[in-house]
């Protein structure tokens, strides 16, 4: 009998568990009314108002990349915070990792962009949640890239956490 506890009886489980968990609610939080294009736009018209005076076409032309920006950057720390608890926590593979964190963002998206459908100020958009996989994807790249086994960065980060480095 395997005296090992399974990973969510680890006394670290809400260090590694509880960021991604929390953020996906922050994301969805925002995916109503509060996170309107017309909410954005006010605070970015007075954010920008202290630096440059802009006519409303290039507000709303700064507020749409602004917004598409926040997509991919959102859930590109979204796949970050579920990579390092499947990794660091759940012990899973590069790729079970990889895989598992991805699936994780298309379900947060797709959860965003259809809770976005119930407001009028709001509209979900296919397009939105290939930009919110641009972001996941990438990092998932960055972190295959910087994640394999034998190097600097793995090694350091297994030393960190006090792990012993296994091959992939």
């Amino acid at each position: 009998m395997s005296s090992a506890s399974p990973f969510w009886r680890k006394s670290n489980f809400l260090y590694y568990w509880l960021p991604p968990v929390l953020w996906g609610l922050a994301v969805l939080w925002l995916s109503g009314d509060l996170g309107s294009g017309k909410n954005t736009l006010g605070l970015l018209k007075w954010l920008l108002s202290w630096f440059a005076d802009l006519e409303p076409a290039q507000f709303k032309l700064i507020n749409f990349y602004v917004r598409k920006t926040g997509h991919v950057l959102a859930y590109g720390l979204m796949y970050g915070l579920w990579f390092r608890a499947f990794r660091g926590q759940a012990h899973y593979r590069l790729w079970r990792a990889s895989l598992w964190s991805l699936g994780l963002c298309l379900f947060f998206s797709s959860m965003d962009e259809g809770r976005q459908g119930y407001y009028a100020s709001r509209g979900g958009s296919i397009i939105d949640i290939c930009l919110d996989l641009s972001g996941a994807g990438l990092v998932a790249l960055i972190a295959a890239a910087v994640s394999t086994p034998g190097s600097k960065i793995t090694a350091i980060s297994a030393l960190v956490e006090g792990q012993t480095i296994r091959p992939e």
